[in-house]
């Protein structure tokens, strides 16, 4: 995927995770929330992007996400 098509299927993820009905189901989206937050951040720091100043999506993983 580019980074088009990774930045519209976490926006989607985090709408379906909006409208989901109660805790629990918000909870389903986290991890695919993260793959594709991770994704996107290997692809920026692939790039040349700071990475390091500030968080760029909500879900971002945390630093031992993207040790893994």
């Amino acid at each position: 995927m580019d980074m088009n098509q990774l930045l519209r299927a976490h926006q989607i993820a985090l709408m379906d995770q909006a409208r989901a009905a109660n805790r629990a189901r918000r909870a389903e989206h986290d991890d695919t929330l993260e793959r594709l937050a991770g994704r996107i951040h290997d692809l920026r720091v692939e790039s040349g992007a700071n990475t390091r100043d500030a968080w760029f999506l909500i879900g971002d993983p945390v630093p031992e996400y993207r040790d893994r």
